[in-house]
């Protein structure tokens, strides 16, 4: 008598031939984290100099462990992401994102928000309060393997939000100089 034992999936584990829209997911992330791994390792040469600038204290270690777990964090994305764990790549994302806001929090504790002008008014309540909304319900999404479409949207905002940053300050030095 000959039976069949029935072998039950690890939905953890990737498929060995991934979906279309799980390849697209795939290569968006790895986009992301080769951008945010370029964010990570522009603030990363802060580490091996003259930190008195930075303080001490809990604020100064958030500082130092963001500066620290930005670059490992987003090579670990690409990582996940090359090897089909979308799901880990996002968490990996959305840990930046809440990195992030931790490194911002010691100068808001210190200073406040600031709402000079409209575009800082933008900046700083997306820094502050969106962002680290977004990481969460993106983290949520894919800690649940629900949504990860949703959840890789989720995770671009802030790093695109970035890019666009980035971008408008260097036609802002082109155009009017230092």
């Amino acid at each position: 008598m000959n039976s069949v034992i029935p072998t039950i999936a690890d939905p953890a584990a990737p498929e060995s031939a991934p979906a279309p829209r799980m390849l697209g997911l795939r290569t968006a992330l790895i986009i992301l984290a080769l951008i945010e791994t370029w964010f990570g390792f522009s603030d990363a040469p802060v580490l091996f100099g003259d930190m008195s600038h930075i303080g001490s204290g809990i604020g100064g270690g958030l500082i130092k462990a963001h500066l620290a777990a930005h670059p490992v964090l987003a090579v670990a994305a690409i990582v996940f992401a090359a090897m089909g764990h979308v799901r880990h790549a996002i968490i990996a994302l959305g840990t930046i994102i809440i990195m992030s806001w931790l490194n911002d929090m010691p100068s808001v504790v210190a200073h406040g928000l600031e709402f000079r002008s409209v575009f800082s008014a933008v900046e700083t309540t997306a820094k502050v309060i969106a962002f680290p909304l977004i990481a969460a319900c993106a983290i949520a999404y894919a800690a649940h393997n629900e949504h990860l479409g949703r959840a890789t949207f989720l995770v671009a905002v802030p790093t695109l939000f970035n890019v666009v940053l980035l971008v408008g300050f260097a036609i802002g030095v082109m155009i009017y100089g230092f």
